[in-house]
């Protein structure tokens, strides 16, 4: 192979899609979402055809050829044992909130994504800055991993610098939360005294216009 052809081809394999992964990886793909009080988890997981039969026994632990829901929510919680989450350095419990498993033709041909869906209550989050990291170790041996936090849907908090491991298992974020705004009572309380002020600084310039007058 001549160095342009071999140029050629190293560029058309760098731009292979992020979610692109080989038929004998278990790909393993974790979102987050930050809020004061909770950090949400969504995690999909997508084995390739020449593992998806070992991971259809993981789950079909009778081997009847179905996914019971039994089965499957012990499945979804051993795959969360699996994942620890710590906030401003102490760790957090991970409550499993809903599971979807696809149908096992699916699943054999490679196109068949496991969704977990899940929460951790933390402490509520104060102004200034706060870390969590994330880590996940399930299955390492034949998994990949990629991890990304989503943009906050409350407006207090701010994401900083996202470190991720060389191969993802894990993920350290900085966020930072702002102060909270004035309430609308206290903006009410606040225009209330302007507006008391303004009155007893126009009397009082109406009385010394008054003994002025009488002078």
């Amino acid at each position: 192979m001549n160095l342009r052809r071999f140029i050629i081809l190293f560029a058309v394999l760098s731009a292979s899609p992020a979610g692109a992964h080989r038929l004998d990886e278990y790909l393993q793909a974790t979102r987050l979402s930050v809020d004061l009080e909770r950090v949400d988890l969504e995690i999909d997981l997508t084995p390739g055809i020449a593992i998806a039969s070992k991971v259809l026994g993981w789950i079909d632990t009778n081997r009847d050829g179905e996914i019971s829901s039994a089965e499957g929510e012990a499945y979804a919680r051993e795959m969360l044992r699996s994942v620890v989450l710590k906030v401003d350095g102490w760790p957090v419990p991970i409550q499993l909130v809903g599971a979807s498993f696809p149908e096992f033709r699916d699943m054999g041909l490679g196109v068949g994504t496991i969704r977990l869906r899940a929460i951790a209550k933390v402490p509520a989050a104060g102004s200034g800055r706060h870390q969590i990291s994330f880590l996940n170790t399930h299955q390492s041996g034949e998994s990949v991993y990629l991890v990304n936090a989503l943009v906050p849907e409350n407006p207090r908090v701010h994401l900083g610098e996202q470190r991720r491991d060389f191969a993802q298992h894990g993920l350290t974020l900085d966020y930072t939360v702002a102060s909270d705004a004035p309430s609308d009572r206290g903006f009410e309380l606040l225009a209330g005294l302007m507006f008391a002020g303004c009155w007893f600084l126009r009397q009082a310039h109406y009385v010394t216009r008054q003994r002025a007058d009488v002078k």
